[in-house]
């Protein structure tokens, strides 16, 4: 008694299936793996660190913390011809996430908005740091 696991009218669609679906979840895990992941600590008008590197025309997954117990924090990064238009508020004792991809080789600033009135701001106090995109 002889089976076939698969009839031969299926075998042609198999393959076809497996041209088209392969190479496709082939690119999705590269495009994930070619994500750059970046921590930055909010607190005591710092950023830590101070100084990040990442790659052009590559995703960035920027993860900011804020530390400080009671004072908002922002991560505030705009160049809009490197493809960098970042404003993102984190409130106190917060995680907040973000993803962009930088598009032109450069060094840029990012900075704390934030401001009370009648004080300095963030900025001022010397919470601002340095994104190198190489």
């Amino acid at each position: 008694m002889r089976r076939d696991v698969f009839s031969k009218s299926a075998v042609p669609i198999l393959v076809l299936i497996g041209i088209f679906f392969f190479p496709a979840l082939a690119f999705q895990v590269h495009a994930e793996g070619t994500s750059q992941a970046v921590t930055l600590t909010l607190g005591d008008y710092r950023f830590d660190p101070d100084s990040i590197e990442v790659q052009s025309s590559q995703p960035v997954i920027l993860t900011l913390i804020n530390k400080d117990g009671i004072t908002p924090h922002n991560f505030t990064l705009q160049d809009t011809a490197a493809g960098l238009d970042i404003d993102i508020n984190v409130s106190a004792g917060s995680t907040s996430m973000v993803e962009f991809t930088p598009e032109k080789p450069g060094t840029y600033t990012f900075y704390c908005a934030k401001k009370l009135p009648f004080m300095k701001s963030h900025r001022a106090r010397g919470m601002e740091g340095t994104l190198i995109v190489r």
